[in-house]
Order: C-alpha cells, then sequence, then structure tokens
C-alpha cells in the first residue's frame, strides 16, 4: 500500500530549507510593507518590524550556515570513509587533494610529506579543475610551510600581499596570492606533512571555517596515509620474499634459469595490452612470479632428469600446479594468484590440466600467463634445443590461437612489437645478470 503524504517525513535538509524560505518570503514582505508611502502606522509599530525583519535576516543567514555546517560535517564523514577505504597511496592522494579543493573552494592545493632528511617535499599538485598542477606553476610559499611545519599549527592569511610575514616572499608576488591556508598533517602528535592550499581571488578568501574544517579533514588524510604508506612497505616486503622464493626455484631447476622474473614482465605487458584493469595487476604478478611454486614438491630426480620423462614421472610432474594450490590456498594474501599457480597449465580448448578447464572458464591471469609462458619458453635455451627467434615465436603463438591460447590474449601479445619484446628480453637478462654478480659479491665476503 503507497504511503500517504501525510506520513512522509520532510528530511533535516528539507526542514532547513523550508524554514529558509519562510523566513525570506517574511522578510520580503515587511520590506515591501516598510517601503510603502502609509504615514498612519505608528512608530513604535514601524520600529517593531524593521526588528523583525532583521530578525528574519538574521534567522537566514543562520539556516543558510547550519546548512553549510551540515554539509560540511556530511562531506567529512564520506571524505573519511573513502579515503580509508583504499590502500594504493596514489588513490589516496588524488582522493585528498579533490577533497581539499571541494571543501575550502582553492584554487590550488599541495600535499607535501616530510622526507628522511626532515624537507618538506611535494608530493602532489591539484588545482580548481582537478587536474595537476603544471611544474611551472607549482609556486608556493615555503614560509608558510616552514612555520606550519616548525610550529605543528595551521596558519591563515586573507591579504597575503599585505601580510608583512609573507608580503616579501617571490612566491606570493609572483603568483598574486591573496589568500593562503596550511595545515599539518600529523600521526600520533608527529608530524607527516602539510597540506597547503591557496587562492588569488577576492571573493574566495578562505575563513576560519575552512581552517577549522581543513584540520578536522587533515587528521583523517594523514591517518589514511599512514595505512597506505605502511601497506605499501609491507606489500614490498613481502614480494621481495615472493621474489627471492621465485629465483630459488630457478635455482632449482637449471633448464628454467631466470624463467619466472622473465616471464612475470611478459605477462605484465600483456595484460596492459588486453586492459586488464590495473588493480589486478598485482595478483597477476604474483601468480606468474609463483606458478611454479609446486615443482617443490617435485622430487629432483624427475625434476632435473636430463632426459625425457616416462609416464609416470609425467603423471608426479603435472601434480606441480595442484601442489602449489595447496600450498597458497590458505594464505589470505594470495587468493587471486593462486588461482593462476592453479590454472597456469590449462589450454583453451579444455586439453591441459590439472582440471582441463575451457575458454573463459579458466581465469583471465592464467590465460595471459599461459601466453608469456609460451613465448618465454621458445625463445629460451634448452639442453635438447637452441633457442628460437621471436618472430618464430609469434607464429607458433598464433598457431595456438584458439586450441592452446585464448584468441584475445594472442591478439594482444602480436599488437605489442617486436622491438618492444626484444628490449623486454635485454633488460630481463640484464636484472639476471646483475644478481649474479651480487651473489658472486656475497660469495667473496663470506670467504
Amino acid at each position: 500500500m503507497a504511503m500517504s503524504d501525510a506520513t512522509v517525513r520532510p528530511t533535516p535538509e528539507e526542514h532547513l530549507s523550508r524554514l529558509s524560505r519562510q523566513a525570506e518570503g517574511l522578510r520580503a514582505q515587511l520590506e515591501l510593507f516598510l517601503s510603502s508611502n502609509r504615514t498612519d502606522r505608528p512608530e513604535s509599530v514601524l520600529t517593531g518590524m524593521q526588528q523583525i525583519a532583521h530578525l528574519l535576516l538574521m534567522v537566514k543567514d543562520d539556516v543558510k550556515r547550519g546548512e553549510e555546517e551540515r554539509r560540511n560535517l556530511l562531506a567529512l564523514a564520506e571524505i573519511g570513509r573513502m579515503v580509508n577505504s583504499s590502500l594504493d597511496i596514489e588513490s589516496v592522494l588524488r582522493e585528498v587533494m579533490d577533497t581539499i579543493i571541494r571543501l575550502t573552494g582553492a584554487e590550488r592545493a599541495f600535499l607535501m610529506l616530510r622526507s628522511p632528511s626532515g624537507k618538506m617535499e611535494n608530493r602532489i599538485a591539484r588545482n580548481w579543475e582537478h587536474e595537476s598542477v603544471a611544474d611551472d606553476e607549482r609556486r608556493v610559499s615555503r614560509t608558510v610551510i616552514e612555520w606550519v611545519a616548525n610550529h605543528g599549527t595551521a596558519i591563515l592569511t586573507t591579504n597575503a600581499m599585505d601580510d608583512p610575514r609573507f608580503s616579501s616572499q617571490s612566491s606570493v608576488v609572483a603568483y598574486n596570492l591573496r589568500s593562503i591556508l596550511c595545515v599539518p598533517l600529523k600521526v600520533k602528535e608527529e608530524l607527516i606533512g602539510v597540506i597547503y592550499a591557496d587562492s588569488r581571488v577576492q571573493n574566495a578568501l578562505f575563513s576560519d571555517d575552512d581552517r577549522t574544517l581543513l584540520t578536522l579533514f587533515a587528521h583523517q588524510a594523514a591517518v589514511a596515509l599512514e595505512n597506505a604508506r605502511l601497506y605499501q612497505a609491507l606489500a614490498a616486503a613481502y614480494d621481495q620474499t615472493l621474489e627471492a622464493l621465485a629465483a630459488a626455484l630457478d635455482a632449482r631447476d637449471r633448464e628454467t634459469r631466470g624463467h619466472s622474473r622473465r616471464v612475470v614482465e611478459y605477462a605484465m605487458r600483456i595484460a596492459q595490452e588486453v586492459g586488464l584493469p590495473e588493480n589486478q595487476w598485482s595478483d597477476l604478478q604474483r601468480g606468474a612470479l609463483l606458478h611454479d611454486i609446486g615443482k617443490i614438491g617435485v622430487p629432483d630426480a624427475i625434476l632435473r632428469k636430463p632426459g625425457p620423462l616416462d609416464d609416470d614421472e609425467w603423471k608426479i610432474m603435472r601434480r606441480h600446479p595442484t601442489y602449489g594450490r595447496d600450498m597458497l590456498e590458505g594464505i589470505p594474501f594470495l587468493q587471486v594468484p593462486c588461482q593462476v599457480v592453479y590454472a597456469h597449465q590449462e589450454r583453451y580448448d579444455g586439453a591441459g590440466y590439472p582440471q582441463g578447464l575451457v575458454g573463459e572458464d579458466i581465469p583471465i591471469g592464467a590465460r595471459i600467463f599461459a601466453v608469456a609462458d609460451a613465448f618465454d619458453a621458445i625463445t629460451s635455451d634448452r639442453p635438447y634445443r637452441k633457442a628460437a627467434g621471436i618472430e618464430e615465436a609469434r607464429s607458433r603463438i598464433r598457431q595456438g590461437s584458439g586450441s592452446q591460447f585464448d584468441p584475445r590474449v594472442v591478439e594482444a601479445f602480436l599488437r605489442v612489437p617486436v622491438a618492444a619484446w626484444e628490449a623486454k628480453r635485454k633488460d630481463a637478462d640484464k636484472d639476471l645478470s646483475a644478481a649474479d654478480e651480487d651473489n658472486t659479491s656475497l660469495t667473496a665476503s663470506a670467504d
């Protein structure tokens, strides 16, 4: 049954808006009444009406201010939720900066973070159109920034050109700055950076309310940035551990030395060409890096056998995707990469193993990896054959489109210029040589 109009309660915003309109309507009627030329009204009545009109104007202003404060508080709560919902530091920075512009109406906003040396370094700058500020427009008042960094409190000026604290600053003069607002970014009372905003427009001067609002937001932004930084550091350490594990696996299987590092590079290049969303890249990278981790469960006699494997040995070798899944599936951080590990030997036509998946039932990361893996295998030396060239590899992968490989992934692979693949291969070989030199140096030091 439809709800009647009588039972529908207006929202607080609607209440405030209605009150504002009523106050403005009454005030307009009073003003009209007072402006008429009638002279038969007592002076006390006229005075009372003028007072009522003034009060109604104050009510309207108070309602407007209340609306703004309510909107700002709601925005602050929503902003806090948004910036704290991401652990990607670049996303957090962009969201923080765009929010500053929305909250204050600033023409430009800058976020600076303290470097290990203690210097404030510009991390990101945005303008009122939410676009990055060009390098030649990044003039800011270092005096303001240093003062806030040293004192740990916000600073506001509404007339920077004539403010004796800043009027001599070349940036103020060059950019014709009128209003500057700068607040500290703190985590547990430790200053990690500052937020700096400015404006050249007379009717866009910052107010004490802007300073209060931005100070409140800065607390949320500082926590979000610190969380993102800690997550980034943890993820980097985690990935370094995974790379070390992959390198150890490659060293165990002499035939595929350097394979994991190369195939990651190839898979990431194909992923970009396919249009894989950026937020899925790290999972693909980790899955490609660990694809053969299940070979830990394969005996050396099989893994390092110089000749061809017999049927029983192949049965054991083909278990390595399952071994890999069993090792990784209990690690929350590797749930998606685990899918690549488990499905990396599947074929598009269903003739792969261990599940016999067909077509798009195979995870997209595994389909991308399959092409990258084949490309590296074809272009790498083996004891029983020499490496083929890139053009030969392209031809063989093209032939496998629709059978071994996803046609869409093959098309993406073929769109990448040969020169780009040659450069990728050279870079991977350089990295491997550098790693060898580091290992040799460590061994010599140990001796």
